[in-house]
């Protein structure tokens, strides 16, 4: 069984904050080099490519003002992929608040970290 790396956990961690920036600024750049030709994104609207995460980054039209992770967990699947996840509030300009939970598979290639699958889980109104 493959046991917690804090040092991995902290990575994967700040990859995600960087992603969340570069999704503010509408940076696809960051997840083009990140996203495989096999990623898949699944949101409340439907299951997506990495190309389509990436290209929906560029054309973002309504940045954060705000945002905050945390509570992040990780589950090692092997030396080198894991499952991160995290509770995400983020303040959409012109949209309000959206508040999710956020689960991110991660793969360690030769030329870096790959995001494998994502999905965003909105939380139930009594949730905060």
């Amino acid at each position: 069984m493959t046991t917690v790396n804090h040092d991995l956990e902290k990575e994967l961690f700040e990859l995600e904050q960087e992603g969340w920036r570069a999704i503010s600024s509408a940076n696809g750049d960051f997840y083009r080099k990140l996203v495989t030709p096999q990623t898949l994104v699944v949101e409340h609207d439907g299951i997506s490519t990495g190309d389509d995460l990436v290209a929906e980054i560029d054309g973002n039209t309504s940045p954060f003002t705000g945002f905050t992770l945390d509570e992040q967990r990780i589950v090692p699947i092997s030396d080198d992929t894991a499952v991160i996840t995290y509770r995400a509030v983020a303040e959409v300009s012109g949209r309000g608040t959206f508040r999710l939970y956020m689960s991110s598979v991660w793969q360690r290639q030769a030329d870096g970290w790959k995001l494998l699958f994502h999905q965003q889980t909105p939380m139930s109104n009594q949730e905060s």
